[in-house]
């Protein structure tokens, strides 16, 4: 994952069936519950074809 001083603060809400989902991959990875975000959107958007400029 890109460097915590690079990281910025966001917030949003989700479902609690969401919630549960990501606790669980997140305890089957062993990655924090904001790495399996990063992943999953990452993941998603390659998939998509959506690229963005890195700063």
């Amino acid at each position: 994952m890109a460097n915590r001083s690079l990281k910025k603060a966001v917030g949003f809400r989700l479902t609690q069936d969401a919630v549960k989902l990501l606790k669980a991959m997140s305890d089957r990875t062993g990655l924090s519950q904001a790495g399996v975000m990063e992943l999953a959107i990452r993941e998603k958007a390659q998939r998509d074809g959506v690229k963005v400029e890195s700063d």
